[in-house]
């Protein structure tokens, strides 16, 4: 529910939305942030009497902010892994190892469009059954709902994630109820699973506690979901499913004397024989509700996490057990041990875990409020490098050090949760799917910072709603959940975006430094640091002022009235880029002259460092924006951004419902102008095996099929074809008889239609090469 809302618990932690409780000094928390606007409008604010805890929450949103990607207009963001794009990342740099991290995180920004839009790919345009590695998105798309209570999102992506549970089908052994996985496709190289294979990287083929619980959560979500759409027959077929897949767990990878989940090897394994080695993901059953709460046994599993001699260390817990032969705690390679090294990835399961284990199941002889403070302090603890927060791929155990740490790559990674251990596990917020509040904090109940009464008290819209004398469970009834109107059908999208680094959007620059590209600035990034660098700066520059452009492409002429530059500066590093004097927009005009935009002002007034600087003006169409930076001669500094940003309405159409080619996803396709298109450019060239022609953000309000016209050209007295894919669940053959026109001529007749099966919401329409050749125009979706 995005409600403003404060808790004080015990006098010791306090969370806030609300603008008029002054519990938390939220410009003391925000020092030497870049944009802290953003900060104050979307993360909630807390105080904890653990300095390191409290710094690293904090810290951990900057870190996840630099990984929310810009990825087009009608997509909207996504999350990435690493800072910059991997050979192995996926559609727009994407990884879904750590997806259900990401959304965990996301969940927490008051902004819903943000962790909406990164749900919405993963259901549709990056999910398609493409399984490259375990996953949980089902668990945590439905862990979302219940923060944000939008009903209507999470019911239109069942079908999605139906579709991706789905995609694990071949991983699946009917005779065990469980599925199969190496330890590298769980993500998790060089594992104990692993290491003792003819293959250390990528051999050990086996069920895992991890996987299986995952999936598990995920048929659980998609039942929650369906029963939601009443579906009923979905609903029963997935929760009988998840009872099977827990069962297996439970039946077979639980071992009695040695009290802890183990992998086992599918492969020369007829007898079932469970691991030699206790694994770190043994103990993510617990998060997800896999073992049974009428069992005491096991609780046992916990002993292992404390014990020196298993998980237990200076910067543990360790992936594997150190009483292990396959323990290895002195990596010092770059990639990528679990082995031995600590990984945030699994310690944020593990705190998860951990704090289920004393809500839903109870305290143990090693589990307390206690010792889950110790865990997630040396989770904290870890998180720093030269006394800052931070936070690379993996650390070691004993060593203040992190191994998996390369330069303009590892940091600040996102693998893991941390907020959501914080504001989820610490401070106990548990969203209900009703409109209910409910609280359920692990914190001892000491404490006076406050000097109010002791117990706990919650502010709704700054009013006390609720308070009780002593720590506990504690609910409270809220409003319904506001509608959210960035997930709709009108847009404001950024034109300037382009993620592949080629083609339009097409920056430009009247100098360059050495140090910068101009495809930094427009790749959908907002990395302020001096390293990781994604930037473009004018340093060394002879000019006094220089230029940088956007191109949109040939023939697209777009209505705008703003550029919003994401100020680059490393002046406070003794460097010699800063904020320029003054910023001038010019806009081509139709007779291909430059010409300065109207009325021109600023948001705001005066450049801040490291900050968004908008330039405001009339409303005017253009092919080309260009932007003056006068840079700041006296000092000798020059200008520099992270990024450039042109949002203005999208689609820019006359007719509702269409959506023009040349403002799609292109992979290997041309835009080229045309007098006749409709949007003044139309695509071609769609030939190469890989060409793809995506139409995004295909908006409409229903799920059900729709007659789409498709307007094209096709110039040779051939039929022509190209695939087709729908959210990339649904395929089909498009067929283009040859039209009267010629290549690159477009009229209003001329069109196919083709019968397509739509989502509520967002879809993907994508056009893939097929038999010989056509041109695209536009497409118009009949409501």
């Amino acid at each position: 529910m995005i409600l403003k809302v404060f808790i004080s618990i015990a006098c010791l932690a306090v969370l806030t939305y609300a603008q008029t409780t002054n519990f938390v000094d939220k410009d003391s928390k925000l020092v030497g942030f870049a944009e802290p606007q953003w900060f104050k409008d979307n993360i909630p604010f807390v105080e904890v009497p653990d300095r390191q805890i409290e710094e690293v929450f904090y810290y951990r949103f900057t870190s996840h902010k630099r990984h929310m990607h810009y990825s087009g207009a009608g997509v909207g963001y996504t999350v990435t892994e690493f800072v910059h794009k991997v050979f192995w990342s996926q559609k727009f740099d994407t990884i879904n190892a750590a997806a259900g991290h990401h959304i965990y995180e996301s969940r927490w920004l008051r902004n819903p469009k943000y962790t909406e839009d990164y749900i919405n790919f993963w259901s549709r345009e990056g999910g398609a059954g493409n399984q490259q590695y375990s996953e949980w998105i089902a668990n945590a798309a439905y862990a979302n709902f219940l923060v944000t209570g939008n009903k209507d999102f999470i019911l239109s992506q069942q079908e999605g994630l139906v579709n991706n549970f789905n995609g694990w089908n071949d991983r699946y052994e009917p005779t065990l109820d469980m599925y199969f996985l190496s330890p590298h496709d769980d993500a998790m190289e060089h594992s104990a699973s692993s290491e003792q294979t003819d293959d250390p990287y990528h051999g050990g083929l086996g069920y895992r506690p991890s996987f299986n619980s995952e999936m598990y959560a995920n048929a659980i979500a998609i039942s929650k979901i369906a029963r939601l759409n009443n579906d009923t027959r979905t609903a029963e077929e997935f929760e009988e499913r998840a009872a099977k897949i827990r069962k297996g767990v439970l039946d077979y990878l639980w071992d009695d004397e040695r009290t802890f989940f183990y992998h086992m090897f599918r492969e020369n394994n007829t007898n079932n024989e469970l691991l030699d080695t206790r694994e770190e993901i043994g103990l993510f059953p617990w998060r997800f509700g896999v073992p049974d709460p009428e069992d005491p046994k096991y609780a046992r599993a916990w002993e292992h996490l404390f014990d020196p001699q298993g998980f237990n260390s200076t910067y543990g817990p360790t992936t594997c057990e150190q009483r292990s032969p396959w323990f290895d705690g002195n990596q010092t390679a770059m990639c990528c041990f679990w082995n031995g090294n600590s990984w945030p990835y699994s310690t944020g399961h593990v705190i998860n875990s951990l704090a289920a284990q004393i809500r839903n199941y109870g305290t143990t002889n090693v589990v307390n409020i206690n010792t889950f403070l110790e865990v997630l302090h040396k989770y904290a603890e870890t998180q720093f490098k030269d006394g800052k927060p931070y936070v690379a791929e993996c650390h070691s155990p004993y060593r203040k050090l992190w191994v998996c740490d390369s330069r303009n790559g590892s940091e600040h990674y996102a693998h893991s949760t941390y907020v959501d251990n914080v504001l989820g596990d610490l401070l106990g917020i548990i969203p209900q799917a009703d409109n209910t509040f409910l609280i359920s904090p692990l914190i001892p109940s000491n404490g006076s910072k406050y000097n109010t009464t002791p117990g706990m008290k919650i502010y709704l819209n700054g009013e006390l709603v609720g308070s009780q004398p002593a720590l506990g469970e504690m609910s409270i009834t809220i409003p319904p959940p506001i509608v959210d109107e960035s997930y709709a059908r009108k847009k404001v999208e950024n034109y300037a975006a382009n993620l592949n680094g080629f083609d339009y959007p097409m920056p430009d620059a009247s100098f360059t430094s050495i140090h910068a590209t101009v495809w930094q600035a427009v790749d959908g990034r907002v990395i302020y640091d001096h390293i990781p660098s994604n930037r473009w700066t004018s340093f060394d520059s002879p000019n006094d002022v220089d230029w940088f452009s956007v191109d949109f492409g040939p023939g697209r002429v777009k209505t705008i009235d703003q550029v919003t530059i994401h100020v680059y500066s490393d002046a406070a590093l003794g460097n010699d880029v800063d904020c320029p004097e003054r910023v001038t927009i010019e806009v081509l005009s139709a007779s291909g002259s430059w010409e300065q935009a109207q009325n021109q002002s600023s948001t705001p007034s005066v450049c801040v460092p490291s900050d968004i600087l908008t330039i405001h003006f009339d409303p005017v169409k253009t092919q080309k924006v260009r932007i003056s930076f006068h840079r700041n001669v006296q000092e000798n500094l020059w200008a520099g951004m992270t990024e450039v940003e042109i949002w203005a309405p999208w689609p820019q159409v006359d007719e509702e419902g269409t959506y023009e080619a040349e403002d799609g996803y292109l992979i290997n396709a041309a835009i080229t102008a045309s007098d006749t298109a409709s949007g003044g450019s139309y695509v071609g060239q769609i030939e190469a095996d890989d060409a793809i022609v995506e139409f995004t953000g295909v908006w409409v309000e229903e799920a059900k099929e729709y007659d789409v016209q498709v307007y094209y050209s096709n110039g040779v007295q051939q039929e022509a074809t190209l695939n087709l894919s729908i959210n990339n669940v649904k395929t089909q053959v498009a067929t283009f008889p040859p039209t009267i026109n010629g290549w690159g001529q477009f009229d209003q007749n001329t069109y196919v239609v083709l019968r397509i099966p739509l989502l509520r919401g967002n879809n993907a329409i994508i056009f893939k090469h097929g038999d010989n050749l056509v041109e695209l125009d536009k497409i118009r979706v009949l409501v």
